[in-house]
């Protein structure tokens, strides 16, 4: 019998209910009627068949992936792996270098991460420059999350200013798909954005406060109080218990309201607990996050002194050079497109999938809260797109399937031929941390 067997079933028996409701649906939902009342306006109907055969679709699908591990002699190795795949047409790039920081875990992956991206950015690049003229780009992904980042110095010491080169790859690649007139997509699978939620929990309030009879001075602070959860939960919250303290009107659904807001319910908790049938979220328009608004609002102030600010040891080794090139870089920022995302289910068995896709006509900057997107005909060519690409409760899109298969790193290619590849090229044995070597992964 597996070790701990009898303890794991009396404990899943002791707390059954709980367990089950907490895996199936998520936590109680103390506003569900009212999300149910807004998401059935919300809940787009869609079929599911495509209308063409998917095989005639041009499509590039562009991922990457990643190895890493702790050295003993306390770097961190890291191999990515990016590629773009058209038909039998395919592009990659691969980056591998030791990163020094003084940081924990969580900085190393954030850095990781943005550098996986980057080459995406890259290796798209690459395949529009080296002939790539088909109807779209599918990058697993949120294009919208990376819009986002914070333009803000890596402490690690190789590469601090990682995220210039982010940006500004990321902007070239929106500039040749705009002039090439190419879709690009961003999917992903099991996201844990909570935007859609936002924008009902929005609706919610608004008509809450219609029903008040309360002072002008306090629907504008309750306002300011809604705005600040997402920004600074702390602050919001003690800025309510001041309301509270100052006057005894405040209704209890306002306070139940910021709470939700302030939850990590994701969008897709609320899909799968609300939707009946297949369809797709209202579309809507995203900006800035709070924190991506005041940094933008700082550059804009000062663009020199905030990269010198926020990049403080590039400027000290590389100077005024570095401060023109990253300030061009920033100032693009402001020149993004917003990005329309919404969440589509094609089988009510499964998991939503949540899309980006640029908005040409309109800014990133501008867009201060989401709205609804109108509808055009890039929305409808990417809905068939999906549908075309979906591949049922296995397989959320058959282009990204495709090239997860060619570019996934696993250990066992590491420890049999990339790790005894550098070994003999060094003549030197390669001492790995502890930890992997008392671990055993896929």
């Amino acid at each position: 019998m597996p070790f701990f067997l009898d303890e794991f079933a009396a404990h899943v028996k002791e707390k059954q209910d709980y367990l089950r409701h907490k895996m199936i649906s998520g936590k109680n939902n103390p506003l569900f009627e009212s999300f149910q009342k807004h998401f059935e306006v919300l809940w787009i109907p869609v079929d599911p068949k495509p209308l063409s055969n998917s095989i005639s679709r041009e499509i590039l699908a562009v991922d990457s992936s990643i190895y890493r591990n702790l050295l003993s002699i306390g770097g961190i190795f890291y191999i990515i792996r990016s590629l773009a795949v058209h038909r039998k047409n395919s592009w990659k790039r691969l980056e591998t270098d030791v990163i020094f920081t003084k940081k924990g875990p969580t900085h190393i992956s954030l850095f990781t991460g943005r550098k996986m991206e980057l080459l995406e950015f890259e290796v798209a690049i690459d395949a529009l420059k080296g002939g790539f003229d088909g109807e779209a780009i599918l990058i697993d992904g949120s294009l919208y999350g990376r819009a986002v980042h914070l333009p803000v110095e890596f402490k690690v010491e190789e590469e601090p200013d990682l995220m210039v080169h982010y940006f500004q790859s990321y902007i070239r690649l929106l500039d040749l798909c705009r002039d090439k007139n190419v879709l690009l997509i961003g999917v992903s699978k099991e996201s844990r954005t909570t935007f859609f939620r936002d924008y009902i929990l929005s609706l919610i309030f608004d008509e809450e406060l219609e029903k008040t009879d309360l002072s002008s001075e306090t629907t504008k602070r309750l306002k300011e109080i809604f705005s600040d959860v997402l920004d600074d939960e702390n602050m919001a919250f003690n800025k309510l218990e001041e309301l509270k303290r100052e006057i005894i009107e405040v209704p209890e659904i306002f306070e139940i309201i910021f709470k939700e807001l302030a939850s990590s319910r994701p969008d897709h908790q609320l899909i799968i607990n609300l939707a009946s049938y297949t369809g797709y979220t209202q579309p809507l328009l995203l900006g800035p996050s709070a924190r991506m608004l005041r940094r933008i609002d700082q550059f804009r102030s000062d663009p020199k002194e905030y990269v010198k600010k926020y990049f403080p040891n590039t400027v000290r080794e590389k100077g005024e050079e570095f401060i023109n090139v990253a300030v061009d870089v920033f100032s693009r920022i402001m020149e993004l497109p917003s990005f329309i995302s919404f969440h589509i289910l094609l089988d009510p068995r499964d998991s939503p999938i949540r899309v980006d896709i640029p908005a040409w006509n309109h800014r990133f900057c501008d867009v201060l809260w989401p709205k609804p997107a109108e509808n055009n005909e890039a929305l409808i060519k990417v809905l068939e797109i999906l549908k075309e690409g979906y591949g049922g409760l296995a397989c959320h899109n058959l282009w990204l399937r495709d090239v997860d298969e060619k570019v996934r790193l696993r250990r066992k290619i590491v420890d049999e031929i990339y790790f005894p590849y550098l070994e003999k090229t060094f003549h030197v044995k390669i001492i790995r941390g502890r930890g992997y070597r008392r671990v055993k992964y896929p």
